[in-house]
């Protein structure tokens, strides 16, 4: 079913679920897993040295946290680091890796902020080639994932 799966990956909580479903079914189809990670400078302004570095380095980071919860449960994962607009560099990634599904986060923003801000869903749902999978927090009580929580939080 999918062979390359690329997983959009920010470090927030809400992005778990990313890794929980992406391990999961990349599990399943025996897929090649990839963890992208967006450093957001889209609204920077022009001083961009002092507003890059520190999104840069936590993009960084949470990228690494990912690859180490994966590769914690068995697979195998590689990742990087893109600095831009999240929906640009994650559609831009999908197409060079040729991924089959790209997971990525709801973020539970309101109608105003998707508005002002955009939505990276909405977007990437009309320029990708290739399916999309848009994950939903699962309720604490559910144990079924893969992925644990306490295995995203180291």
């Amino acid at each position: 079913m999918y062979r390359k799966i690329l997983l959009a990956y920010d470090g927030s909580s809400l992005s778990a679920e990313v890794l929980r479903e992406g391990a999961e079914l990349a599990a399943l189809c025996k897929a090649e897993l990839y963890v992208l990670s967006v450093a957001d400078i889209s609204g920077a302004v022009t001083l961009a040295e002092a507003v890059v570095e520190p999104d840069l380095q936590g993009a960084e980071q949470a990228m690494e946290q990912a690859l180490r919860a994966l590769r914690s449960t068995g697979l195998t994962a590689a990742g990087s680091v893109r600095l831009g607009n999240p929906a640009t560099e994650i559609a831009a990634c999908a197409r060079e890796m040729r991924a089959d599904l790209v997971v990525v986060g709801h973020t539970g923003k309101g109608m105003l902020a998707r508005w002002l801000q955009g939505s990276v869903g909405a977007m990437l749902r009309d320029h990708l080639a290739c399916s999309l999978l848009v994950t939903i927090p699962r309720k604490s009580s559910d144990t079924t994932a893969s992925v644990e929580q306490s295995d995203l939080e180291s």
